[in-house]
C-alpha cells in the first residue's frame, strides 16, 4: 500500500499538456517577481501612513497620556499646568481636567509638519508668562490686587479671556492701573 502512495515518474501527471507548458513558461519567464513586485509597490504606497499622519493621529490622545509615553512637548504643556497650579492661578480639578483632555486641544502641526501650541496651550504660556510678572506688576502699581484677584478667577471659568486679560495687564509695565 505504501508504494502506492509513492508517485514514480511514471505514475506523475504529463508536463506535454498545454495549460502545463504555459505555467511553466510563465514560471521561467519572471512573471511571478513582476507580480511581487506590483503587489509591493501598491502595499507602500496606500497601506502605510506617513510619520506625520501617525502623530496627527496621536494628537487625539489625553495630553497626559503623551506625556507618558515620552512626548515632550506634551511633558512642557503638563510641566506648565503644574506650575500654574502650583501659583494659585489653577484649582487641582481644572488642572487634572486639563491633562485629560486631548492633545489637539493644545498642539497642532502646521503644513510643514512643525508642532506648535494652539489653543489652550497659547494660553497657558501667557498665564505662566503672566504669573511669573504679577509681583513685578502689582509692586510697580501697573495692576491692582483686585484685578489681580479677578484674574485668577476668571481663569477658572474662561482661560482664554484670563489670558488676554493679562496679556492687557502685561502691557501696562511702568503705567498706573486704570
Amino acid at each position: 500500500m505504501l508504494a502506492s502512495l509513492h508517485m514514480t515518474p511514471a505514475h506523475a501527471p504529463p508536463l506535454d499538456r498545454p495549460l502545463h507548458r504555459a505555467i511553466v513558461a510563465r514560471l521561467r519567464s519572471g512573471f511571478p517577481a513582476i507580480v511581487l513586485f506590483a503587489v509591493f509597490v501598491a502595499g507602500c504606497a496606500g497601506w502605510g501612513t506617513s510619520r506625520l499622519d501617525a502623530q496627527k493621529a496621536a494628537l487625539e490622545r489625553p495630553l497626559a497620556s503623551l506625556a507618558d509615553s515620552g512626548d515632550v512637548e506634551a511633558m512642557r504643556v503638563i510641566a506648565d499646568i503644574e506650575v500654574l497650579r502650583a501659583q494659585g492661578m489653577l484649582s487641582d480639578s481644572l488642572a487634572n481636567s486639563l491633562t485629560a483632555l486631548p492633545g489637539r486641544e493644545f498642539m497642532a502641526f502646521d503644513e510643514k509638519g512643525v508642532r506648535a501650541r494652539v489653543g489652550r496651550g497659547l494660553d497657558i504660556g501667557v498665564l505662566l508668562e503672566y504669573a511669573s510678572a504679577e509681583p513685578v506688576l502689582l509692586k510697580e502699581l501697573a495692576i491692582t490686587p483686585e484685578q489681580a484677584a479677578e484674574l485668577r478667577r476668571l481663569v477658572l471659568d474662561n482661560m482664554a479671556a484670563a489670558a488676554e486679560m493679562a496679556t492687557s495687564f502685561q502691557g501696562r509695565k511702568g503705567e498706573a492701573p486704570n
